[in-house]
């Protein structure tokens, strides 16, 4: 096979694989994660054997897809580090992510522990320098630990799932009120 042809292929596969990922998340943020994946194909406009080359379970492209957010988190806590309510944008973010990607928690439980673990370590890692900056800016409650962060996440994430479809958007909005109540010293 001509190396140009080779270098196509790749091209394409790395494309087709950044179209699945960016509709899995439409497609989760709709229907949730037991979306079906005929769906995610079809918006991504690629065949499902394509989508399987690339994804073999449901659970791999939520992993994959989850995997990116923390790369974001990552991102986003290194562009708020020179603010004093950085904290607060990143919780926000997550929370909007949560949002997006409902039921994944749900579907991840299953997955590789040491490698969620891995991905909460890193997670816990962007928050860390944010949560102490803020601390110091009065911004955060002098008792609130980057344990309280992250156990804010699956308390939002089981609320938004408790929710039917037509509640779920004020829960959410309830739930992101309370918690900033619990642990910031600002709305």
């Amino acid at each position: 096979m001509p190396e140009d042809l080779q270098r196509t292929m790749r091209r394409d596969a790395v494309q087709n694989r950044e179209r699945l990922l960016v509709a899995a998340r439409q497609v989760f943020a709709e229907q949730g994660a037991d979306a079906a994946l005929e769906e995610v194909a079809r918006l991504a406009e690629v065949s499902r054997t394509t989508l399987y080359r690339h994804f073999a379970t449901r659970e791999q492209l939520a992993a994959t897809v989850f995997e990116e957010n923390v790369t974001l988190i990552e991102k986003r806590s290194a562009e708020l580090l020179d603010t004093d309510d950085g904290i607060v944008t990143l919780f926000d973010y997550v929370l909007d992510q949560q949002r997006q990607n409902r039921g994944f928690a749900r579907l991840l439980s299953a997955t590789d522990l040491t490698w969620l673990t891995a991905l909460s370590e890193r997670t816990i890692a962007a928050f860390a320098p944010l949560l102490e900056r803020g601390r110091a800016a009065g911004i955060v409650h002098p008792e609130t630990g980057v344990s309280d962060v992250m156990l804010a996440f699956p308390m939002a994430e089981g609320a938004m799932a408790d929710s039917d479809m037509a509640g779920r958007e004020s829960a959410a909005d309830g739930v992101r009120a309370m918690l900033h109540r619990a642990l910031f010293t600002r709305s």
